[in-house]
């Protein structure tokens, strides 16, 4: 959306009825700066109750945090954040809101996540937070930081829990109302998880956790008993292993006995069913991994193809897999074949790698046999000037695609891609493609191609350490005739120097009357 539909659309439609909005989503730094400037937050959202804001700065907009203070019914709040040493700010922020109930944090740069410290007092504390989801914490002594602040959770979700610190447990007050857990990441041993859920888990009733390489989570008898002694009121249960395979002394796999320790009374009871498969690396030097679930896991992102399946393991596995579950699903063109054996009906998002036959006249027919096209929202893949025109027929069938990622490859003809244009001249596009991301590390990718490819693209953003910034812009915004809907540019490059740059050839020549340009996180932000 353009800065001037922006501020017409604040005008006409905002304006009139700020007290009877309940729910509210806004996307990008500029247009979070520039709503909230223009309808600072005060009584007048007295109905507000769900808010939700992508891509916050909090460097620009503590001020914003502040005031939803005065928000009245304002119990849901989610927020998506690059800038992740500023967590702990966010997060206090957070926990002074009066009625908050719902809270869900996640930060880009998870890797980088500070520790801080504890709250020290009531003032400090939530008294109605109960679903916190967040990857703020990457150790458990940063968890129960964050916990102490939530005396009254009744629902956590984190992403991961990757070290364990020797902490003293005394100077947390901890939540003790939890009924429910999710952890996608544990990389600790069994031993520190029985502390943990010896601390906080007696009330629990429902368990997800996923694991990786930590065989010493493989033992039914460990959770026999945890459960048993720790978690007495737990209905569901729902383990997810990855990792290595196990072998007996004579070398043959343990996968029988696993599957057998995990069939006992005390599973069956509790209708808590297991299975597992064999799954070969993406690296061709490593050996097959092994994957432990149970059976009524629905939380898994990827959709996996026969690709991924080692069926010379052991004749136990479970051949079906997470069939139909997605959102994400990623092929091999190699692999799209009339007589594919599954289908994926539910998969929203899909990438396609080693695109060498994607110019097959039979691929997209073969392809809609295994997905929904029309149900496809993003697209990656890889393409050539020799596959253009087949890439171009294959997104005309996909109309629902709103975000692609597009990666650029050089070709064994030595033409210009801009002469490719000549050969797509009648062929229409019509794709509804608003947000382009763009992989060309060979400079080869026109202004007026990526027009011609993306008429409705309201956002570009473009990976190449080598382009011509200022020589880009120009030429993109000089042809902004050629498609009225773009209204944003993130470059992966750029700085002061540059942005002063830009500014300097966008003023002298007047391409643009009202704009927004930024440095941020390693990327050039212009927005008109």
């Amino acid at each position: 959306m353009s800065q001037t539909n922006f501020n017409k659309r604040s005008s006409n439609i905002i304006r009139p009825y700020v007290n009877r909005i309940i729910s509210l989503q806004l996307s990008k730094p500029f247009f979070i700066k520039n709503f909230f400037a223009s309808f600072p937050i005060d009584t007048s959202f007295n109905r507000l109750e769900s808010l939700v804001l992508k891509d916050f700065n909090v460097n620009d907009d503590l001020s914003i945090l502040i005031s939803l203070r005065q928000l009245p019914r304002l119990f849901s709040l989610k927020i998506l954040c690059n800038d992740s040493n500023e967590s702990c700010i966010i997060f206090q922020s957070i926990c002074r809101l009066p009625v908050l109930k719902y809270a869900k944090l996640s930060f880009s740069n998870w890797g980088s996540i500070h520790q801080f410290p504890p709250a020290t007092s009531d003032d400090q504390r939530s008294m109605t937070l109960e679903y916190l989801a967040s990857n703020i914490s990457n150790d458990l002594a940063t968890l129960y930081s964050v916990l102490s602040y939530t005396p009254q959770l009744r629902h956590l979700s984190v992403e991961r829990i990757l070290s364990d610190m020797n902490i003293p447990i005394e100077q947390f007050i901890l939540p003790c109302n939890l009924t429910s857990i999710s952890i996608r990441h544990w990389i600790l041993p069994f031993n520190a998880f029985a502390s943990f859920i010896a601390i906080i888990g007696f009330k629990l009733e429902l368990l997800r956790i996923s694991t990786f390489d930590q065989t010493t989570l493989l033992d039914a008898y460990q959770w026999h008993q945890l459960i048993l002694q720790r978690m007495p009121h737990l209905r569901t249960f729902l383990f997810y292993y990855h990792g290595p395979l196990m072998e007996n002394i004579d070398g043959s796999n343990q996968c029988r006995t696993l599957v057998d320790q995990f069939s006992s009374r005390f599973w069956i009871e509790r209708r808590w069913f297991f299975t597992h498969r064999h799954c070969n690396c993406f690296s061709q030097d490593r050996p097959p991994y092994l994957q432990f679930y149970s059976t009524q896991i629905r939380w898994l992102k990827f959709c996996e193809t026969d690709d991924f399946l080692n069926n010379n393991i052991c004749s136990y596995q479970d051949p079906v897999f997470n069939l139909s579950i997605g959102p994400v699903i990623m092929i091999q063109n190699r692999n799209v074949v009339a007589n594919f054996p599954f289908q994926f009906p539910r998969v929203t998002k899909l990438r396609l790698t080693d695109n060498d036959t994607i110019n097959n006249n039979s691929f997209i027919d073969n392809l809609s046999h295994i997905i929904v096209l029309t149900n496809i929202s993003y697209l990656s893949i890889s393409i050539n000037n020799q596959w253009l025109n087949c890439f171009i027929k294959l997104l005309n069938h996909m109309p629902n695609v709103q975000k692609i990622a597009l990666g650029v490859l050089s070709s064994s003809e030595t033409e210009e891609w801009s002469n490719q244009l000549t050969n797509t001249v009648d062929l229409e596009c019509n794709n509804n493609v608003k947000n382009a991301q763009i992989i060309d590390i060979f400079s080869v990718v026109t202004v007026e191609l990526i027009n011609k490819l993306f008429p409705r693209m309201e956002c570009l953003q473009i990976f190449n350490g080598e382009i011509d910034l200022v020589s880009f812009v120009r030429t993109l915004l000089l042809n902004r005739i050629n498609n009225s809907h773009l209204s944003s540019l993130i470059v992966n490059s750029g700085g002061d120097i540059i942005i002063e740059r830009l500014k300097t050839m966008v003023d002298n020549e007047k391409l643009l009357d009202n704009y927004y340009i930024e440095h941020r996180e390693c990327q050039l932000c212009l927005w008109w």
